[in-house]
């Protein structure tokens, strides 16, 4: 509403999670999903971001580089099974200034470093530091690479602020989880149930969890948009989005 004056659309695409829409967006409004659906709903992991600014090189750091202990099972366990922050953890790396010299300024590196971790955590600010300290304790003793002393900028982004800042339940970084009934069309579909007009897209939606699927998505979305403004007479055989 702009100046007391309310546009109504014909049709609305919301990036944002259905759960975050459903519970905090539409209240009093005719949605046919269960809300105790998002409740029972199985999520994928949340993450650790650290977002680091370093003087210096990081070879041999590539673009790309994961970091594994020599059992992983046990991360891979406090994610899953038993919730936990973990010991001995599996992480990703990326520095991107291996291949673009315009993100960092010359002498310098962007690194970023991924840590999955359970969705739901209690991410107090102590808990993070001592995290964060055991990551790049545990890069220096894995790749002889140590940033510790040559981070010259730092942002951190944690449960607590997926939780806030985008509202995804628990915190979860990927959204749900594939698991068999909340994979492909088991997944909440494009058409937001019993309002019309309102559409999904994203992580939340099929096809599924990434980037990759997330443009799928939005494509998907753009496509069911089309199709109910001018429905052809072919629309029938079309994918059921």
């Amino acid at each position: 509403a702009a100046g007391g004056e309310v546009t109504v659309a014909d049709s609305v695409v919301a990036d944002a999670n259905p759960a975050h829409v459903e519970r905090d967006l539409l209240t009093g409004t005719a949605v046919e999903r269960d809300p105790s659906y998002w409740e029972e709903a199985t999520y994928g992991p949340s993450a650790l971001m650290l977002y680091l600014g370093v003087e210096g090189s990081v070879d041999p750091l590539e673009h790309h580089s994961l970091v594994f202990p020599t059992d992983w099972d046990p991360h891979f366990e406090r994610i899953f099974d038993d919730p936990g922050w973990p010991e001995d953890p599996a992480y990703y790396l990326s520095v991107a200034s291996k291949t673009d010299d315009d993100v960092a300024p010359e002498g310098h590196h962007a690194v970023v470093v991924l840590v999955p971790i359970a969705p739901g955590l209690d991410d107090d600010p102590e808990r993070v530091s001592a995290f964060r300290d055991l990551v790049l304790d545990d890069l220096a003793a894995q790749t002889g690479v140590d940033l510790r002393d040559r981070i010259v900028a730092e942002r951190s982004v944690c449960v607590s602020e997926f939780a806030e800042r985008y509202r995804t339940p628990d915190g979860t970084a990927l959204g749900l989880a594939h698991t068999l009934d909340q994979t492909g069309p088991l997944r909440p579909a494009h058409h937001a149930p019993g309002v019309d007009g309102l559409y999904y897209t994203g992580a939340f939606t099929s096809p599924g969890v990434g980037l990759p699927m997330a443009v799928i998505s939005g494509e998907h979305a753009a496509e069911a948009v089309a199709r109910d403004a001018d429905p052809s007479p072919l629309s029938d055989l079309a994918p059921n989005l």
